[in-house]
């Protein structure tokens, strides 16, 4: 039952922010990040900012239950990805809804500091996820699914590369500036060898 709530979790952590922007004038889901759905002047900011907490834990102790799922096969590795599900849930997704944005991106406080350092730590981690699992799914025989996480992880990476790119000067005004759009991609593709897993695992 828990597998499943997680798979849930992680498609309504892609589609929330859809209904969350909702009320909230001038907002582009092309060119703005997420996260800026839970600042102040988001109407419905706060129930966003509930939402990422309530999905990071959930992310956190899916970590766990993967760690559960493969320790007596897998120990080292089922540790390292209960370590980077567990950081991205609580570094990005749980950090975030505690330390909102603001809505501009150079009104710096204290908030915003916790908050981006939370979400580097936090994507970075869960960027390297699907690899381990490929990993695992590897030498559990999984060939398939194996190559398809793998596929995933260096679909992500590219997506993550134009994410960083789209805030440098020199790309201002083209494709790559669409962060808003990149973050989104990024999101699909860490999220879906998991949901892919859940869904064919069990």
């Amino acid at each position: 039952m828990f597998w499943m709530i997680v798979v849930c979790v992680m498609i309504v952590d892609l589609l929330i922010p859809f209904l969350i922007a909702l009320p909230y004038k001038g907002y582009s889901h092309l060119k703005t990040v997420m996260s800026v759905l839970g600042c102040k002047a988001s109407p419905w900011g706060m129930i966003y900012n509930i939402w990422m907490i309530v999905s990071g834990c959930t992310i956190a102790i899916f970590g766990y239950m993967l760690y559960s799922y493969y320790h007596n096969e897998q120990a080292e590795l089922a540790i390292v990805l209960f370590i980077l599900l567990l950081i991205y849930g609580i570094g990005d997704e749980v950090i975030s809804g505690i330390f909102p944005l603001n809505e501009k991106e150079d009104d710096v406080t204290v908030s915003t500091k916790i908050h981006g350092f939370g979400s580097v730590i936090g994507f970075i981690a869960l960027q390297f996820a699907p690899l381990i699992l490929a990993i695992i799914q590897f030498k559990e025989d999984m060939w398939y699914f194996g190559f398809s996480s793998i596929a995933f992880f260096l679909l992500s990476l590219i997506a993550f590369a134009f994410f960083v790119m789209g805030d440098k000067p020199k790309f201002q005004n083209t494709v790559f500036a669409l962060e808003g759009l990149w973050q989104r991609v990024l999101c699909c593709l860490m999220y879906a060898p998991f949901i892919i897993w859940v869904i064919t695992s069990l």
